[in-house]
This record gives structure tokens, C-alpha cells and sequence, in this order.
């Protein structure tokens, strides 16, 4: 029999009531040359059975029985099993989505990486969700071949969450560390260390089940591990020469995940989780919580706070310290059930039998009451739906409806390589304007109900995040401008979108051109970003230029923000724009797009006249070596990407595009680019989460090596 393509490896222990469904998964994949080891660690149920009855209808299923020996000993000993020429491991509690396996058979042999790292989601009797802890849309799609690329996925530890050349696992004999719960942290810090190329496969492959029984939500005596793991996994970072390189990232996950370990285990291991986290303190530990304490929770920073700044602490009294500790601990325990008492109290008194006649006296006074306030509550319902207000609705009426039979080829144009979130994103900013729109006669009255404006994660983040914070220095924009979002300001225009190591590039070196500077909120916020470089602020409206020009002078960066009163297309020369009148926004702008603002007979909009040039003769004129370039011209994005050719195949710049003003630039402005091969990866982010359609950009970023260099010049 010929080696298969590709090996599954499943660990087994007392799962009967999820096995059917994790091996349902892997044998109905679309990709049918695998084989299937399950390795049966002494479970005690009926998950025998169920391996036996699914054994004898697949040949592909092979099963090796041990006694009981844990998990990194069943994926050892799975290792030693492998046949096939990949390897991909599955917990047998999870399950594997349709068509993974041959996603990633073939992304493997075009990539010939040493693995493949993908996404997952999240199931709890049956519901899916997105993972909260991992920010996916924010790696970076290029091949990680350096420690500096790596570090995003350093702590993307799920041995699941990989599919490994077995070529490259031979070549290092990676084994598990036996008897260690959480075993695959210190794997994949090997492998990831190891590896000369890892790849990212941005879909949702696999669904991770949450369940109170498994290892990882039980907060027992096995999560003591974390300490012996943090130790070596020190050792392994000092002994390849990157412990400085990984020192942010590997401190944040060590100290954010023992103290809310610690926090939550079991109290008759709180002593000897305080211990380990007294034994493993040193000077870095507590430079960590020094100079990046914002990393970390704010509970996390109050509670190492007030360690290090105990007496018993600093005299080097460890056992009173860990003495110490359990006793605030306890402390807070007994607090928290006092708080709780009257409540259960309560609860226990509802249940006595002569209560009973009051309690439902009661709940006829409360239906009564609800009643009464009928109008009320369905106020409080309508706060799930929200407006949807577009100035741009009839540009996209039109476009949709001119270009109706190539839509759906310009839809997956848009979609291709793409990861799934955003692709789900595109779909839904799509629907708006094709489905839920066009029946839409009074945009100021039309709502939707906000599950069909927001993905399940960007309403997750609506309800937990706060308003961000705004830097006082940038204050005063939001107070003469009320309706600028503080979120996009938070965000810096969608610069803090890119992944990490596009990031520190825009940091460190370059210009950046700012198109459509507005009265300069972007441009002196990208100046303070990256210290080094001029920033290009162009802003073609007469009366937002000279307060332009005021703010520069006033936050003191004349010297390197050039302002110019041009607009942006694929020629020079002069146009005539719109200018909206102050019954909308006081003196929002101007715009090519004759919009419902003018059309509506106010009166106060009027034609301007205007200066146009391109992006390449900018460059040239003013010297510039561009390694952003952001723009949010109106409309005309598309127009102006067409003037930037020459530069962007020269510099490569990363781009911040708003696509929201006119179908045109959503559908055929990431084609375009791609035409170019210039190598650009694509993502799409919605800024705002109080508007449904504005400020929706597509990021564009190349290669690292190339960002701001480039490749070869036309």
C-alpha cells in the first residue's frame, strides 16, 4: 500500500459524546487520500466502540490502543505512526470544516512550507463564534521566514491550528515534552523557531469546542505546568539568541495568563501557584510590568504592582510573600461571597411554599407595570436596529444597475485572496447597497436591523469596547468637528489596522501622503507616528486649506508637513467641485460627486474651482520617498491610483484607500492593483463602528523588504 497524502492524528480520551462528530468531520473531507490514526490513550467510555464501528466502514481509520500516558504522549506516539507526507493533528472533541484538507494539501505544495498555520472559530453547544483573543485579520499574509514575522503567531501555540511538512518534523524530531499539560506551547515555539518558512492560509478551518469538562477550562492542579513551560521556554528563547527579539511578547503571555490562572485555580492549589510565580520573578519580569504595563489588564498590572512593591517582596521573603498573596487572595474570595449571600438568600426564600401567594401577587403587579410602559419597552427594542445614511446611495443604485450582469464576477474579483472575515465583511457592505438599500426612498428614516449591518465580532466589539480615548493633543479636531469619529482617530486612519511589522516599517522610514487632509487631523497625526518623515497633505478645498495651514503652524510641524491646494486624479490640470453648504456639516469639504446635498435645492451648495496633479508628479516635485499614501478624495480614489502607477511600482508605499464614496473604487480598485503584480496583500476594515458604510477602507501592503523600497522602477 503507497504512503497517503496526508496524515490526521487524533488523540483519544473518554470524548463519546463529541467523537461521532469530529470523526464525521474528517472522513466526509473532499480530500480522500489520507489516513487516519486514532490513538486511543485508555479512555474508559464508549469512545472504543465508536472508533471500532467507524474503523470497520473506513479502511483509512487505524487505531493503536495505550494505557493512559496524557496528551503529549499520544501525539508522541501518533508521530511515530505518521505515513503520509503531511501532518495535520485533530483534538477528537473538535471539528474539522468541509474542504480543509485540501486547502491545505494544496497551499503546501505551492508554498513548499514547513507548515501551514490557519484560523479557527469557536463552538459552545453548537453556537459558533469568532475567536476574541486572536486578532486574525491583523497578521500579516506574507511568509514568515524571519523571528521579526514570527512574533505575531508566537503565542498562536494550538497544535491543531497547523499542518506540518513531515520532512521538516523528521529532519528536527520534534517530540512533545511527556507529562506536561499545555504541552504545545513549547512545541510550536520549537517548530516556529525551527521552520525557514511558515505560511498563513487566512480561513476558519477548524472549530474548537468549548466545553467545561476538557483540560483547558478545568482550573485544576495540571495548570501548574504553565510554570515549568514559562522556564523552558525562557531557556529555549536564550539558547537560539532571540530572548531580547521575543522579550515583549513572551512576557505579556507569560504574566497576563499566570495571573489569571492563578486567580481562578482551584483554592487548594492557590499555594502553589503564588509559588511559582514568586520562583519565577527576576529583574525582567519586573522591568516588564516597568515599561509595558499598558500589554497587560489592568487588574493584572495592579496585582504585580503591588508585589514588587511589598516589603516582604523586596527583602526576599518569598514564603511570606506567597503567604501574603493566599491571604489576599482568600480575602477577596470571602468578599466576593458576602456580596453574593443576599442573592442566594433570596433565590431560597422565592422556593418556600407560603411565599408562594406573594410571589405571584408580585408578578402580577410587575406584568401590570410592563404593560403600562409597552410604548417604553419597544423603544428599548429598536435600539438592536440602527439608521443607515449614506450621501452615495445613488451612485451605487446606478452602478448596480448598469453593470447588473458583471456584479457577481466583480464581487469574487474583490473576494479573491481575501481572508474569510473579510470576505464576510465585503458580503455584508455589499447587500447594503444591492439588497437592503433600494427600497430606500428616505435614507433618514430607513433602519436595518444591526445582525445584517455587523459581523457577529464587530458587534461584539461594540458592546464591550468603550469610545476610545483620544490624545488631548488631538482634542481640540474633535471638538470644532464634532462629527469626526474618535475611532478612526484611534485607529490613525486605519495605520493601526496593518499588521505589526508593516507598522514598525511606516514608523521608521519614508514619507507619507496624506490625500485629502481635510483641516489636518490626519497629517499631524501621521507626522507624530512617524518621526522621521515628511508628510505630503493635500487638500484642494479653499476653505478647509487655510485651516490646514493654521493647524501645521499651530502644533508647530511646519517644517515637515507641506500643504498643498491640489486634488487628486490620473492627469493635471483643473476641475470644478461641489462645495456643501452648512445645512448639513458646517463646511465639510468638497467633492466631485454631485450628491443629495446639492441636488436637494438648499441652495448653499456652489461649484469651486480646483488644481489637480497626480501622485507621481507630486513625488517628483517634491522629492518625496513615499511609504504610506492615504486616501480619502471623495470618489475619486480610483482616479488617483491610476496617477500613483510609477510610484507604486517604484516605492511600493502600504495604502490606506476609502472605497465607500463610489462603487466604482470598491469593486475595481483591488483588480487594478493586482494587475500590477506588485505584490500586494489586501484587507478590509470598517473604522467606524457607529456607521454601517462610512469609512469602510481596503489596506493594501506589500512585501516587507519591498514596503517603501520597492522593486523594479518602470
Amino acid at each position: 500500500m503507497g504512503s497517503p497524502a496526508v496524515t490526521v492524528a487524533l488523540p483519544i480520551y473518554n470524548v463519546a459524546p463529541y467523537l461521532r462528530a469530529c470523526l464525521d468531520s474528517i472522513v466526509g473531507q473532499d480530500f480522500s487520500d489520507i489516513e487516519i490514526i486514532c490513538i486511543n490513550d485508555g479512555s474508559t467510555d464508549d469512545s472504543p466502540e465508536i472508533l471500532a464501528e467507524y474503523a470497520q466502514r473506513d479502511s483509512r481509520i487505524r487505531i493503536i490502543n495505550q494505557t493512559n500516558k496524557g496528551l503529549a504522549s499520544t501525539r508522541n506516539t501518533a508521530l511515530d505512526h505518521v505515513r503520509g507526507r503531511y501532518l495535520l493533528h485533530v483534538d477528537s472533541d473538535d471539528i474539522l470544516k468541509p474542504g480543509a484538507i485540501s486547502a491545505l494539501y494544496s497551499k503546501c505544495e505551492r508554498t513548499k512550507a514547513d507548515f501551514i498555520i490557519f484560523y479557527h472559530s469557536m463552538i459552545e453547544n453548537d453556537h459558533e463564534f469568532d475567536s476574541w483573543y486572536y486578532q486574525f485579520d491583523q497578521w500579516s499574509l506574507e511568509p514568515k521566514t524571519t523571528i521579526d514575522q514570527k512574533l505575531e503567531v508566537l503565542h498562536y501555540h494550538y497544535t491543531w491550528s497547523k499542518f506540518f511538512n513531515m520532512d521538516f518534523l523528521r529532519k528536527h524530531d520534534f517530540r512533545f515534552p511527556d507529562g506536561l499539560q499545555f504541552d504545545d506551547n513549547l512545541y510550536h515555539w520549537k517548530v516556529l523557531l525551527a521552520a525557514d518558512t511558515v505560511v498563513l492560509l487566512p480561513q476558519k478551518l477548524y472549530q474548537y469546542r468549548m466545553r467545561s469538562g476538557s483540560i483547558m477550562w478545568h482550573r485544576g492542579r495540571h495548570h501548574l505546568d504553565i510554570f515549568y513551560i514559562f522556564r523552558e521556554g525562557k531557556k529555549l528563547f536564550e539558547d537560539e539568541g532571540v530572548y531580547e527579539a521575543v522579550f515583549q511578547y513572551f512576557m505579556q503571555y507569560k504574566m497576563s495568563l499566570q495571573y489569571f490562572w492563578t486567580r481562578d485555580i482551584e483554592p487548594r492549589f492557590r499555594w502553589l501557584a503564588y509559588q511559582g510565580i514568586i520562583e519565577g520573578m527576576t529583574q525582567d519580569e519586573e522591568r516588564f510590568v516597568r515599561d509595558y504595563s499598558h500589554l497587560l489588564d489592568p487588574e493584572a498590572v495592579h496585582f504585580y504592582t503591588r508585589l514588587f512593591g511589598s516589603r516582604l517582596y523586596r527583602r526576599g521573603y518569598r514564603h511570606l510573600s506567597v503567604a501574603m498573596l493566599v491571604a489576599r487572595r482568600y480575602r477577596a474570595s470571602i468578599r466576593l461571597r458576602l456580596l453574593a449571600l443576599p442573592h442566594k438568600i433570596r433565590a431560597r426564600a422565592f422556593n418556600w411554599t407560603w411565599l408562594q401567594p406573594i410571589k405571584r401577587r408580585i408578578v402580577s403587579w410587575r406584568m401590570a407595570l410592563l404593560n403600562r410602559q409597552h410604548a417604553g419597552l419597544a423603544a428599548s427594542l429598536m435600539s438592536d436596529y440602527q439608521s443607515v445614511a449614506t450621501y452615495w446611495v445613488d451612485f451605487w443604485r446606478n452602478y448596480l444597475r448598469e453593470h447588473h450582469e458583471q456584479i457577481p464576477a466583480k464581487l469574487k474579483a474583490v473576494k479573491k485572496n481575501l481572508s474569510e472575515n473579510d470576505q464576510a465583511l465585503v458580503d455584508i457592505f455589499y447587500l447594503i447597497y444591492e439588497k437592503y438599500l433600494p427600497a430606500c426612498a428616505d435614507y433618514d428614516k430607513f433602519r436595518l436591523h444591526k445582525d445584517l449591518l455587523w459581523l457577529p465580532k464587530e458587534r461584539f466589539r461594540q458592546a464591550t469596547m468603550p469610545t476610545p480615548c483620544v490624545d488631548s493633543r488631538y482634542q481640540p479636531f474633535l471638538d470644532e468637528y464634532p462629527w469626526l469619529s474618535a475611532e478612526v482617530f484611534a485607529s490613525l486612519y486605519g495605520v493601526t489596522c496593518f499588521p505589526r511589522d508593516v507598522q514598525a516599517r511606516i514608523r521608521a522610514s519614508g514619507d507619507v501622503i496624506d490625500g485629502g487632509a481635510f483641516i489636518g487631523d490626519s497629517a499631524v497625526q501621521f507626522a507624530d507616528l512617524c518621526p522621521s518623515a515628511r508628510v505630503l497633505a493635500l487638500e484642494p478645498d479653499p476653505v478647509n486649506f487655510p485651516r490646514l495651514r493654521d493647524n501645521i503652524e499651530r502644533f508647530g510641524l511646519s517644517e515637515r508637513i507641506i500643504a498643498a491646494p491640489v486634488g487628486l486624479h490620473d492627469h493635471q490640470g483643473s476641475f470644478q467641485m461641489y462645495h456643501h453648504g452648512e445645512s448639513d456639516f458646517p463646511d465639510q469639504g468638497t467633492s466631485l460627486l454631485n450628491d443629495f446635498r446639492v441636488e436637494s435645492g438648499d441652495g448653499n451648495g456652489h461649484l469651486v474651482s480646483c488644481e489637480l496633479s497626480t501622485i507621481d508628479a507630486l513625488v517628483e516635485q517634491y522629492g518625496l520617498r513615499p511609504v504610506l499614501l492615504k486616501l480619502d478624495i471623495e470618489g475619486l480614489e480610483k482616479e488617483a491610483l491610476l496617477g500613483a502607477r510609477s510610484t507604486i511600482m517604484r516605492y511600493r508605499p502600504a495604502l490606506i484607500v476609502s472605497v465607500y464614496h463610489h462603487p466604482k473604487d470598491f469593486f475595481e480598485i483591488k483588480p487594478w492593483l493586482e494587475s500590477l503584480d506588485a505584490g500586494y496583500y489586501f484587507s478590509f476594515q470598517r473604522l467606524d463602528m457607529q456607521s454601517p458604510v462610512s469609512d469602510m477602507i481596503m489596506l493594501c501592503y506589500p512585501k516587507i523588504a519591498t514596503l517603501g523600497v520597492g522593486g523594479t522602477s518602470e
